[in-house]
């Protein structure tokens, strides 16, 4: 039984008979990470996967420690948030979009052996288009209590509360934190608007969020804290534990040479 997310039909689970055979024409084509097309055989109660070509194999993610504990990550958050037979053109790019962006990190790492910066960014990305995409988004420039615009002064993050708190309505519930104009600024760069929800304008965004992080210069600190703080907030909305986030973070401690 292995599970996938499709273009065409969304989440699904399908078994593969011939995957584990030494010599089974499935062998290779159904590993994690990769870009496949497959042919399908619906049954009763399961699909059967027929036939398979990889598209595209993300091969330099598998080699890499820290790539790859990005990639469970996305792979689990995925898996999380969406059900069974769900079907959105958007989720099924931004898995590709992500691990191709990833993909090509592979090079850097060779050449200079850093990579996290950017790693950790696209883990941010990908977090808040989830969050966006299924209905989760955390509002970020009004006070979830108040309603004001969040000015740039001392600003909290309310797990509980879905959002931003201004200093004004600040208490000392659980689960607020204390977030960053820089922070805030982070977020927010990555964030759907109203226009982005079309597949096509979805791709346009995408795609250009990529090419910002190619380009950001961002603190690793800031960085850290956005993504483990989105990871926070994700926990609470699906009251489930990611257990990739330990993984990642692992990671993250691990000195770049």
């Amino acid at each position: 039984m292995m599970g996938a997310y499709t273009k065409e039909y969304g989440k699904i689970r399908a078994v593969a008979r011939s995957a584990r055979k030494k010599k089974g024409k499935l062998k290779g084509h159904l590993e994690l990470f990769l870009d496949t097309e497959m042919m399908l055989i619906h049954g009763r109660n399961i699909d059967t996967i027929a036939g398979s070509i990889t598209a595209e194999n993300f091969s330099r993610i598998r080699s890499n420690l820290k790539l790859s504990s990005a990639a469970y990550l996305m792979i689990e958050l995925a898996d999380k948030f969406i059900t069974e037979g769900y079907r959105d053109e958007r989720i099924f790019w931004l898995l590709k979009k992500t691990l191709g962006f990833l993909d090509g990190l592979a090079v850097p790492i060779a050449e200079t052996g850093h990579c996290f910066v950017p790693m950790a960014t696209a883990v941010l990305l990908f977090q808040i288009h989830i969050l966006n995409l299924t209905g989760f988004s955390p509002e970020l420039n009004r006070c979830v209590v108040c309603g004001k615009t969040i000015k740039p002064r001392k600003n909290y993050f309310s797990v509980l509360k879905g959002g931003i708190v201004g200093e004004e309505c600040f208490n000392k519930e659980r689960n607020m934190r204390l977030i960053s104009v820089e922070m805030i600024k982070l977020l927010r760069l990555f964030q759907l608007g109203k226009n982005n929800f079309d597949v096509r304008a979805y791709q346009n965004k995408i795609n250009r969020d990529f090419q910002i992080i190619k380009k950001l210069r961002v603190d690793k600190e800031v960085v850290e804290k956005c993504a483990f703080l989105m990871n926070e907030f994700i926990e609470f909305s699906i009251e489930e534990k990611v257990r990739g986030i330990e993984f990642f973070r692992e990671m993250s401690i691990i000195k770049e040479e």
